[in-house]
């Protein structure tokens, strides 16, 4: 019996019921199914009463948070009030939270990123006093962009990195004065889309400002609360270490890999390497979690042993020291659930009563989802409770009844008494194993008596490596799909081989920064040893990131398959748990292996709206538009925006696209190639492997284009070549290209005139409606289709250039006559985009507004004669 994981599903049963929205007949018809399910002998009335209880205190305790809306901070009031226009500055003073995080892109600084608390906000001789955090962002200085062309690329930034040391120079607590136009932090509201803004509105950052190199100034040093300047000074003190046990100059990968295992700090690793630890299905490695902590309890645990302290006193030691290192990194709550677990263990053998592996999950659970509950929709919290789970209730009984018994009959193999109370088995495998014992000893009796019996044992570690991994593997598939649209049996291998090179790499990388003090040769060797165990780990990481299987996406599954997938999770548990038999354990195990191929492969056909559908997606200040016709074929226009840490195709458009069950896309079009269009395409054709890509008749000769056009190639992807005049059919729909003309001619650089307009129909002749998408294109292209008395007339209207005012003229937008018109927008941009006066002209014509800055994600439907349109809501508390 393992009372608080029962009692931790109760309370998840409870949250989860409240966050769906149950009606108040809910809650007591849950408690009484509770009842019935459970207390179907009179004995156990109790546990059942006990569960409904907890099922009750779940539901009022998320409905309770759920009814608390985050207030908006005095710092958020100040600067709505003070910065009534786009590009408004205000004076923003208060001190660093901590010391200054250098970000690297390709190897090379490409960003300086400080969080701020701040104090008080000013403009003229308006003064607000305002606490709150602000995160800003500094970046090299940049070539000016070609006049009037706001939406070109930025020239690539210097390889000198001069500009940052002033800013790299400072320290927590510094005094901090700069002049910036603060924007709110704002996740992306698409289907299928995580809310990146989550984890820092949970360390109280609800703004952000890029900090221009010249509009900032160091003030005398606060003093900040104690605890968090001893904090700094401990970060500083390991930081500096680390550093010196492997330099960044000279090892710059190797550097930045340690600093996320020990630090948790992922600032400095590149591109290169997150992918290859994602791909793995190791990323986990790179951020200090659960396994780094039970790695360093065993380190920990084994000196405090070797020094012959009591097991009290070792326990004690051990989980002090413990949490004295989550508080110096400022810990994440994967790191706390492993410590409350920690802390249940080393309790145990406090007070030498069994240990539950699964009562420390669920003890751990309890506290957490009653303390924040709605992390219970967290993908972090799911996937570190996951794991625990699996390793305590699947992992653990498994290993019990194979290897352990196993590894126990080598021990003490020259001694016959130690077979007195074995089991016939494996008495009968220690006589046999004592035999072969025998004839090695007689060549060399080391061989025999030692070698042996270690060579068994490391085999049999080995071969339970493997089955943790296998075991993760399969009960992570949901996980893997779901959220990272991951899925190798490779990553078996790379768990298999990443996990114990941590395991090794973690504790050699303490012991080298101790060795460090006493210098000399000791020093430059154990630096040696863990920068070589680091770079291995990096090569072996690439190499298996790079195999045949490594690379294969699948989409995320129907909602049934997922509750199958789940209730075959729950037979797995209750098959490994102690009294069953081996037969349902293998019974199990091959039902979650198959369920998890079967997610693997994503059989399931796309879920498509009907009709002809046009979803204008909220990336940000950039475009993308996913269509689909009424033959279920499929047109991805545009990617969206990218920058040197953010990529709106991978982050933003392709978990939309999976989340639809999408596997591959019929064509793909670029209006055209300015990079809040362009910038997601590549990694989006890479992905999803279009047959075509259309592409207007001339293009700019501009490096990112050039590589949209290799990777097109590179996935066998037909290029398409259209200009005003081309028209094809989709099944029943039929698609019409208004611009460019064909006698037109683009320049060196992208431009907003090279942009395709399309028309896309469906509808018997004279009762057709349509979808109009604009791209970029400006007043000049609207009078070209005018006076060529083009077929304009759509009920939704994608609007030009982000609703700038240089497009949207008033005869062009009488000629389209929309019902619906939708504005892809960046929220607070810089811009002033949509342009007042546009939305104006829109609404006197009677269309319906829509901006994907406020309403999400936008969805607009045509089936036969009726026109609907949805909007994105994100759940509340959903992560």
């Amino acid at each position: 019996m393992q009372p608080l994981f029962y009692a931790a599903l109760s309370v998840a049963a409870g949250i989860a019921a409240a966050a769906g929205g149950s009606a108040s007949w809910g809650p007591p018809a849950a408690v009484g199914a509770a009842v019935l399910l459970v207390a179907f002998r009179r004995r156990r009335l109790a546990a059942a009463l006990g569960l409904a209880f907890c099922l009750g205190l779940g539901f009022a305790r998320a409905r309770w948070a759920l009814r608390q809306p985050a207030p908006a901070s005095a710092l958020e009031h100040a600067a709505a009030e003070l910065q009534p226009r786009p590009r408004d500055r205000i004076a923003l003073s208060g001190f660093l939270r901590d010391t200054p995080d250098a970000l690297y892109e390709d190897g090379r600084l490409s960003a300086v990123r400080l969080d701020l608390e701040a104090v008080a906000v000013a403009r003229g001789r308006q003064l607000r006093p305002a606490s709150g955090g602000v995160r800003l962002y500094s970046y090299p200085p940049r070539p000016a962009t070609a006049p009037g062309n706001d939406d070109l690329p930025d020239a690539a930034p210097p390889t000198d990195a001069a500009w940052a040391a002033p800013l790299l120079a400072l320290r927590t607590g510094q005094g901090f004065a700069a002049d910036v136009h603060l924007r709110p932090l704002r996740a992306y509201h698409d289907p299928g889309v995580a809310d990146f803004t989550a984890a820092d509105r949970r360390q109280g950052i609800a703004l952000t400002a890029t900090l221009p190199l010249n509009a900032w100034r160091s003030l005398p040093s606060l003093n900040p609360p104690p605890p968090r300047a001893w904090r700094a000074q401990v970060w500083r003190w390991i930081s500096n270490r680390l550093d010196r046990l492997a330099p960044p100059a000279a090892a710059p990968r190797e550097n930045a890999l340690l600093r996320g295992m020990l630090l948790g700090d992922t600032a400095r690793l590149d591109e290169a390497t997150r992918n290859d630890f994602q791909i793995d299905g190791v990323y986990h490695l790179l951020v200090v979690a659960g396994l780094h902590l039970g790695v360093l309890a065993a380190f920990l645990w084994s000196a405090f042993r070797l020094v012959r302290l009591p097991p009290l006193l070792r326990s004690a030691l051990t989980l002090l020291v413990l949490c004295a290192y989550a508080w110096s990194i400022a810990g994440r709550t994967p790191t706390q659930r492993a410590l409350l677990m920690l802390a249940v263990y080393f309790g145990a053998r406090l007070w030498f009563r069994e240990r539950q592996p699964l009562n420390a999950v669920g003890a751990a659970a309890l506290v957490l989802l009653l303390w924040r509950p709605l992390d219970l929709f967290a993908a972090g919290f799911q996937m570190s409770l996951g794991a625990a789970t699996l390793l305590a209730g699947v992992a653990l009984p498994i290993l019990m009844r194979t290897s352990h018994p196993l590894r126990q009959a080598s021990l003490q193999l020259a001694n016959p008494e130690a077979d007195a109370g074995l089991p016939p088995l494996i008495a009968q495998f220690r006589l046999d194993l004592r035999a072969f014992a025998a004839r090695l000893a007689s060549i060399w009796r080391p061989l025999g008596w030692r070698v042996l019996p270690l060579a068994w044992r490391g085999m049999l570690r080995l071969c339970e490596i493997v089955l943790i991994s296998l075991v993760l593997q399969i009960g992570f598939a949901a996980f893997s799909v779901v959220y990272f649209h991951r899925a190798s049996i490779e990553s078996v291998a790379a768990n298999a081989v990443l996990v114990p090179a941590a395991g090794l790499l973690i504790p050699a990388a303490w012991i080298g920064m101790l060795l460090l003090g006493c210098g000399g040769l000791l020093a430059r060797v154990s630096s040696a040893l863990t920068v070589g165990l680091a770079h291995a780990m990096l090569r072996t990481a690439a190499a298996m990131a790079h195999g045949p299987l490594a690379q294969w996406r699948p989409p995320s599954p129907p909602g049934w398959m997922l509750v199958a997938f789940g209730a075959a999770s729950a037979l797995w548990l209750l098959a490994c748990a102690p009294r069953r038999s081996g037969r349902a354990v293998g019974a199990a195990s091959a039902i979650m292996a198959a369920l998890a191929a079967v997610l693997a492969w994503a059989p399931f056909p796309p879920r498509l709206p009907p009709g002809l559908s046009a979803t204008i997606l909220d990336v940000g200040q950039g475009d993308s538009i996913f269509v689909t016709f009424p033959d279920r074929r499929t047109l991805l226009v545009d990617g969206g925006p990218s920058s040197p840490h953010w990529n709106s195709g991978d982050e933003v458009v392709a978990p939309f696209l999976w989340s639809l069950g999408l596997k591959r896309l019929d064509a793909v079009l670029l209006t055209h190639a300015h990079m809040d269009h362009l910038g997601g395409l590549g990694d989006l054709v890479q992905d999803f492997r279009p047959g075509e890509v259309w592409l207007t008749r001339t293009l700019p000769r501009e490096r990112p284009l050039g590589e949209l056009l290799r990777r097109a190639s590179a996935v066998g992807a037909r290029l398409r070549r259209l200009s005003a005049g081309d028209e094809f059919q989709a099944g029943a729909a039929r698609i019409e290209v208004l611009l460019p003309p064909p006698q037109y001619q683009g320049g060196e650089l992208a431009s907003n005139d090279d942009s395709m307009v399309v028309r896309a129909s469906w509808g018997a002749p004279g009762r057709e409606d349509a979808l109009l998408l604009e791209g970029d294109a400006e007043a000049g292209g609207e009078q070209w289709m005018l006076a060529h008395r083009l077929d304009l007339a759509s009920a939704v209207l994608k609007v030009g250039h982000h609703g700038s005012r240089t497009s949207s003229s008033p005869a062009f937008l009488a000629a389209v006559a929309p019902q619906v018109a939708v504005i892809s927008v960046g929220a607070g941009n810089a811009y002033g985009h949509p342009a007042p006066e546009v939305v104006s002209r829109l609404q006197a014509l009677g269309a319906r507004v829509f901006r994907t800055d406020r309403d999400g994600a936008v969805q607009c439907r045509i089936s036969g004669p009726d026109l609907g349109v949805y909007l994105f809501r994100r759940v509340p508390g959903a992560q």
